[in-house]
């Protein structure tokens, strides 16, 4: 059957944000929102409000945290717009209205003054909160990841005049689809097809050992953690009551999410996910023992890619559709990034910068090695001072920092040893018809090597506070594609000097 014909369809973006010009946003201050809300209030003046849910606490408070928010380096591009600060907070600021609350908590914690407001003229909700902790226990994956999206759905219910509610969900949701090509669809669930039980059991069945038992024994070994598994049930019971909550979702994937393309400046980021961790790690000479294979390809996508297709999905939202769009945001059926091509211009660029102040040695190197191997070679370096260290009582922090270097290869083994071949189909087509203020051009692919040489250059100035040496990396570039690399890779050629505009 034919999708029925759009009032509004990407083309038409502008003018549905004209229409609905009053946003609910969560997880503003999270990467991925804090890109979207950056996006909003710089290309889309038309907005009126955006209504910010904020969790506040004896040391955070409301005020507070916006002042925080602002005071971050993604927005100095739209600052400089405007003659003085008192204009940007007049045109700019003033448009958010921040609203106490919490997606663990029913009705959001929302005051009831606060959800009259909300619910009297919000027209779209985009839904970028989660807890993101690829270790979280189970029960806490479930309250934040899929108790949480279906508490602002049920807010969103009561709006007067909603157009639209966009979900961010993973594109890793079919994790357990190793080596295949994964359509922007919804697959039987791989632990039963009924998602309402599962739910069930887990939310009023079981007790907290039984759960606890449950994770270990089934949950992960047919999930990598539990955020993936969190957010895949999440989807399925979308799908599953999307008829009788007659609510206009649309689902979007993003893969893993790294630095901005273009948009406010090439290599903005901030945070600790597992790109930024293992630049993080190279960068302070930190020597990568990644276990995965070189070839192996790692789905990797801009944050301002990710905002442009949240805010061009909600464009599609119909509530007459018999299951939500989806829209997954990847790369690895249209430019593949290998994690070869990865750890080479990771390595050739802190090779070639000035070293951070935080550097702890000249090694710098990013090998990958099997799961056998990588517990080897650990052993053999650290095995003796770890076991000394372990008959001393205190040294608590550095015994806590041992052990979550010594887990992160196993959180993050599956995205080394696996990958998937996401279908973007659905996002290829919003963006052909987008208007030049969200268009990111995603079908053209990505310059590999200019990305990452912008990434990291984002790393040294965003997250370690580093100034950027130019050109830097060029000269080395070759070199290392020359040591890292095999016959059987296709090479990009190398990358031009970073465009990046942001000042420390």
């Amino acid at each position: 059957m034919s999708r029925p014909q759009l009032k509004y369809g990407p083309a038409k973006g502008m003018e549905f944000y004209n229409k609905n010009s009053v946003v609910f946003l969560t997880g503003a201050t999270g990467f991925v929102g804090k890109t979207i809300l950056e996006k909003l209030l710089r290309s889309f003046p038309q907005i009126t409000k955006i209504y910010l849910l904020v969790r506040v606490s004896a040391d955070k408070t409301l005020q507070g945290r916006i002042e925080n928010l602002f005071s971050n380096s993604i927005f100095d591009t739209l600052k400089s717009q405007f003659s003085s600060g008192q204009e940007f907070q007049e045109m700019v600021v003033n448009k958010i209205i921040p609203v106490q609350g919490d997606i663990s908590v029913n009705h959001l914690g929302l005051s009831d003054k606060d959800m009259a407001m909300v619910q009297e003229d919000a027209t779209v909700f985009i839904n970028s909160a989660a807890s993101v902790g690829w270790s979280d226990p189970l029960d806490i994956a479930l309250e934040m990841n899929t108790n949480g999206p279906f508490r602002i759905f049920d807010v969103a219910k009561g709006c007067k005049n909603l157009a639209a509610i966009v979900h961010i969900s993973t594109i890793f949701v079919n994790s357990p689809m190793v080596d295949q090509h994964v359509n922007e669809t919804i697959y039987p669930h791989p632990l039963g097809d009924d998602p309402e039980a599962i739910y069930e059991m887990l939310a009023t069945k079981m007790s907290y050992d039984e759960i606890k038992h449950y994770e270990k024994s089934v949950v992960l070994k047919t999930y990598p953690n539990t955020y993936t598994f969190a957010k895949s049930l999440t989807e399925h019971l979308i799908k599953k009551r999307y008829k009788d909550m007659a609510l206009p979702i649309v689902i979007v994937r993003p893969s893993g999410v790294g630095a901005t393309h273009r948009e406010p400046v090439p290599g903005w980021v901030e945070g600790a996910n597992a790109s930024n961790k293992v630049i993080i790690s190279c960068a302070l000479g930190q020597v990568q023992e990644w276990i995965g294979c070189e070839s192996v390809i790692t789905d990797l996508i801009p944050v301002d890619i990710v905002a442009k297709t949240a805010l061009l999905s909600a464009t599609t939202a119909d509530r007459t559709l018999t299951e939500p769009p989806i829209y997954q945001v990847g790369t690895s059926c249209i430019s593949p990034l290998t994690w070869r091509t990865f750890g080479t211009n990771m390595v050739a660029y802190w090779r070639a910068a000035d070293p951070p102040l935080r550097r702890v040695s000249d090694d710098i190197r990013f090998e990958l090695y099997s799961p056998s191997e990588f517990k080897h070679r650990f052993n053999s370096r650290f095995g003796e001072q770890l076991r000394i260290l372990a008959q001393h009582k205190g040294h608590e922090r550095i015994k806590a920092l041992i052990s979550k270097a010594v887990a992160v290869p196993t959180i993050f083994k599956a995205f080394g040893l696996y990958q998937w071949f996401f279908d973007a189909t659905n996002t290829l087509a919003l963006d052909d018809g987008a208007p030049a203020e969200l268009k990111s051009d995603l079908r053209g692919g990505i310059d590999w090597n200019k990305y990452m040489e912008n990434y990291n250059a984002g790393v040294q100035v965003f997250i370690l506070g580093e100034k950027v040496g130019r050109p830097i990396a060029i000269k080395h570039l070759n070199k290392s594609h020359s040591e890292m690399s095999t016959k059987s890779e296709r090479r990009p050629e190398s990358t031009t000097t970073i465009e990046t505009s942001a000042k420390l």
